[in-house]
């Protein structure tokens, strides 16, 4: 490895792979960026006789540190450790203890929901379905003859189908997943014609947790046509949120009024993300992992499955909640009431104890 040098592997339809990239881009940490050809052929695990299975790792993405040579996954941790190992050097965490808390919801709302519209869109429409998974597997196994591309797009549509099933892509839950990418679209437009970023003119981790997931918004048939349509403002600022390594700025200082985007985003959180990870937490604190569960928001029943990793987001969330100082706490809860976010963000009977240390995989 070169000294210093990050190496960030990550894959073509990866919306947590261009999250973290955008973030090393924006903070000016030397990295190299790399797809490791042929670590997915379409169906099986990840990584499968490569690197990354040599790391341990099942999921991009994989960043390896200079020092040690280690490898870790998971893009929040990561991003964490990366402002205690360089600490002061164009930070992405606001500097207030409240502020830096309301855009760790909005990221991890981002994290957490928007993939399933994504995932809805990209593996529904049949315009998305073709397009789609030859564009993953094209970038995943490089310059192969249209028989190998052909036959591994096919097995890996059946995958994600599959897939979508499961994370809630269904006819019953696609009005709610639809309508919250259009209210983002109307949120976020309006945002931007007032100010580049969430919480200052400069991003913060709520950017880049959403800049991840619209990477894929933006490229994928279906979303990206809507977005160009409804949200030009939008769409060119995930152009520049891919490489924001020129922008400068500040903070907005606590006691300012939230943007239009972080109140609308705040919205969104409160109102569909967090009501679905509580179900999660729910089921996890019952032993109900991995089983099928319904979560109430705004008025329906959303079917998917019992995930125990966004169950850990939010007891994560929860922990960071009762960390802060009154001060903090008193400052921000105005917005976190108005938002809807308030009611979701207090441990409950048994959360505490199943809350799992946070840190990188």
């Amino acid at each position: 490895m070169m000294p210093d040098t990050y190496r960030l592997l990550g894959g073509p339809g990866s919306p947590y792979s261009h999250k973290l990239r955008s973030v090393l881009r924006y903070r000016h940490l030397p990295h190299r960026w790399i797809v490791p050809l042929g670590a997915f052929r379409g169906s099986g695990s990840l990584g499968e006789g490569t690197e990354i299975a040599a790391a341990g790792k099942t999921q991009v993405p994989v960043i390896q540190f200079p020092d040690d040579g280690s490898y870790h996954s998971d893009s929040t941790p990561i991003i964490d450790e990366l402002e205690k190992r360089h600490p002061g050097e164009r930070s992405v965490i606001p500097g207030d203890s409240g502020t830096a808390f309301l855009a760790r919801i909005i990221e991890e709302a981002s994290d957490e929901w928007l993939p399933l519209p994504m995932f809805d869109y990209r593996w529904n429409e049949a315009e998305d379905r073709l397009f789609c998974s030859r564009r993953q597997m094209a970038g995943w196994l490089g310059a192969v003859p249209e028989a190998e591309l052909g036959e591994a797009a096919k097995t890996f549509l059946a995958r994600q189908e599959h897939l979508r099933e499961l994370l809630g892509g269904t006819a019953e839950n696609r009005p709610l997943l639809q309508s919250t990418y259009e209210e983002l679209m109307s949120a976020m437009e309006a945002h931007l014609a007032t100010q580049l970023f969430l919480f200052g003119s400069r991003p913060s981790i709520a950017d880049f947790g959403l800049y991840g997931q619209l990477s894929q918004y933006a490229v994928d048939p279906t979303t990206s046509k809507l977005m160009k349509q409804k949200a030009v403002r939008l769409f060119q600022w995930v152009q520049l949120m891919d490489d924001a390594s020129g922008v400068d700025g500040e903070w907005s200082a606590p006691d300012v009024p939230l943007s239009i985007g972080a109140q609308g985003l705040l919205k969104l959180a409160g109102e569909v993300a967090l009501p679905m990870l509580q179900a999660a937490a729910d089921a996890h604190v019952a032993g109900r992992d991995f089983q099928p569960m319904v979560a109430e928001i705004r008025g329906r029943g959303f079917k998917t499955i019992a995930r125990p990793y966004q169950a850990h987001t939010l007891l994560w969330l929860k922990a960071a909640h009762a960390a802060l100082d009154g001060a903090a706490k008193a400052r921000i809860e105005p917005a976190l009431a108005e938002s809807g976010c308030l009611p979701w963000l207090s441990f409950r009977e048994g959360e505490a104890e199943k809350t799992p240390p946070y840190g990188m995989a």
